[in-house]
């Protein structure tokens, strides 16, 4: 390569390094940003169903259903085989797993459990969320009805639900001590005092020991095993003849303690129906199939954004009214459409609760379809410019190509090797046990991709004079502008693999959450895939100072033929 050609290509490739990690780094942010903030178009912010005035409720017939709601927090699905309490539960009913919707955070799953609403609808998306969610819960159309409501849980549900309009409550703020008994003694005198058709208790322990110790931890097991005996003796207080209990889980943790992510001891999590519930082994349920089928026990109408089923098999024979799925799933369909901007899509009136998932299928397909052809340009064109990159430097000189491209590997050997083999984590918001430590997490991974990238560099400049039968140093005549843009160069190449991988999820996905999330699975990777282009981009000022020092003092180049 000629010395000038070198020193515009070395300049030319720092540039576009710099740019492209100040490009990569405003788009994380504003990526990470649209679904931390993201506005659902099916909820409705007024709130127009939390009436400022609510009815003082009634007391419950004797033979009126009643349903308790007990969410236990961060409980595992395998956990509940040493809980001795919940196996003798568990034969007075129907024990089924429920997946929750992603991400698998408190706030999305307590919001998806009480509403039947995903993080799609409902628009908590983190437990960074703040003020009331926008859709519908079951103590909300509870209290519309005029039944008693009762709640005992951490005044989050306040803040979220606007629990305190309920008739009967006990808030309390979440501590690190151990307040599950305090829930359910308060629960018991609700109760006892108020009557309520529906009670909701929400015991927050067995989530702290996960985070502190770890899903698989003895401390774990042994707060699952003093909240089952709250459970028990809540269930034996309360028990008669027309009380259907639900104990669920809300999520799981990984061994190692945190939540959020999808791994299956996260989002498969237990749920118990007892009392008025049919013994029988069944299917996954969707964690949103839980407020319309105690809605439809209590006779009430389904929270109008839950976007789940009414379990009629789980529930006793004739314990809901014929066709009340088929009327929510329209009433659903109609919110649904309607802000998806499909209206005419809606079935008619009459049509059945399957009929209208598969229009409502059909409309998403389209909808997804069309923003992908939409996207299709914008995602080409950043992937064909990555590509013109790889084959430009190839083109000025074959060696430095090889050379970067050998530190191009060496950089993903060295990056995923920390990711995955050191630190043993997986694409997955699992991967930080608490929120607080979201920012430390990000600021570790730019620091080993910054590491990573000036390792592709050195793994270059050690390559680069391999492929010369008689190599030079960077002091020798002619040659120092080569070396110095070896650097860039190979940084850039790193991009540019970036930049491919970064081009698929905004074809798939977009970079705006506009009515669905994406996969998160592969929205972790894509901020991660951009958290590293800005720190790689970045060690492009550093990269010729590397490949000069390795060129300077590698033993190929210091070889003098005899004599000399």
């Amino acid at each position: 390569m000629r010395r000038s050609v070198a020193w515009m290509a070395g300049a030319l490739a720092l540039a576009v390094c710099v740019a492209g990690a100040y490009g990569a780094y405003l788009l994380a942010g504003y990526s990470w940003d649209q679904v931390v903030s993201y506005e659902t178009p099916f909820g409705d912010y007024d709130r127009p169903w939390a009436l400022d005035t609510v009815p003082a409720g009634v007391a419950t017939p004797a033979d009126a259903p009643r349903a308790v709601l007990v969410i236990v927090d961060g409980l595992r699905a395998d956990t509940t085989q040493e809980m001795p309490g919940y196996q003798t539960l568990r034969q007075y009913g129907a024990e089924v797993i429920a997946v929750t919707p992603q991400p698998s955070l408190s706030y999305p799953t307590w919001t998806t459990i009480l509403s039947g609403a995903s993080p799609d609808i409902s628009g908590v998306t983190t437990n960074w969320f703040e003020g009331a969610v926008p859709v519908e819960t079951l103590i909300d159309s509870a209290l519309a009805a005029g039944l008693t409501v009762a709640v005992s849980a951490p005044d989050d549900f306040v803040t979220l639900y606007g629990a305190d309009r309920a008739q009967a409550t006990y808030f309390d703020a979440w501590a690190k001590e151990y307040l599950s008994d305090v829930y359910v003694d308060r629960a018991i005198e609700l109760v006892t005092r108020a009557d309520p058709a529906l009670l909701v208790v929400h015991l927050p322990d067995v989530d702290e020991a996960g985070h502190a110790y770890g899903g698989e931890s003895p401390q774990y097991t042994e707060m699952a095993q003093r909240i089952d005996g709250e459970v028990l003796r809540l269930v034996q207080a309360l028990q008669d003849d027309r009380t259907l209990f639900v104990v669920a889980g809300d999520h799981g943790h990984i061994d190692a303690g945190g939540h959020g992510g999808w791994e299956s001891v996260v989002r498969q999590v237990p749920a118990l129906f007892i009392g008025q519930a049919s013994s029988l082994e069944r299917e996954p349920i969707s964690q949103t199939d839980i407020a319309p089928t105690i809605a439809a026990y209590l006779g009430i109408p389904v929270p109008a954004h839950a976007e789940g089923s009414v379990l009629t098999e789980l529930l006793v024979p004739g314990a809901v009214s014929p066709g009340v799925d088929d009327e929510h799933a329209l009433r659903f369909a109609e919110i649904y459409l309607a802000a998806l901007g499909a209206p005419e899509a809606v079935p008619a009136a009459g049509a059945s609760a399957e009929s209208v998932a598969v229009a409502l299928d059909n409309a998403r397909a389209e909808r997804l379809a069309a923003e992908r052809r939409d996207r299709l340009p914008t995602a080409l064109g950043l992937g064909a410019a990555a590509v013109i990159v790889l084959l430009a430097l190839f083109t000025l000189s074959w060696r430095a190509g090889v050379a970067a491209a050998v530190g191009t590997l060496a950089y993903y050997l060295a990056y995923n090797g920390l990711y995955f083999i050191v630190h043993g984590y997986r694409w997955s918001l699992s991967a930080f046990n608490d929120e607080a430590l979201v920012q430390q997490f990000f600021y570790f991974r730019m620091a080993e991709a910054a590491i990573a990238g000036l390792v592709a560099v050195a793994v270059a400049a050690i390559i680069y004079p391999l492929l010369h039968a008689e190599p030079k140093g960077p002091r020798a005549r002619g040659h120092l502008a080569g070396w110095l843009a070896l650097g860039p160069a190979t940084v850039l190449a790193v991009m540019a693999t970036l930049a491919l991988q970064v081009a698929w999820f905004l074809w798939a996905y977009g970079a705006e959450v506009v009515w669905r999330l994406p996969d998160l699975r592969w929205g972790f990777k894509y901020d991660l895939d951009l958290i590293q282009a800005t720190a790689v981009g970045a060690t492009a000022l550093l990269a010729p100072l590397v490949t000069y020092l390795i060129g300077r003092y590698h033993p190929r180049t210091r070889i003098r033929p005899a004599g000399k």
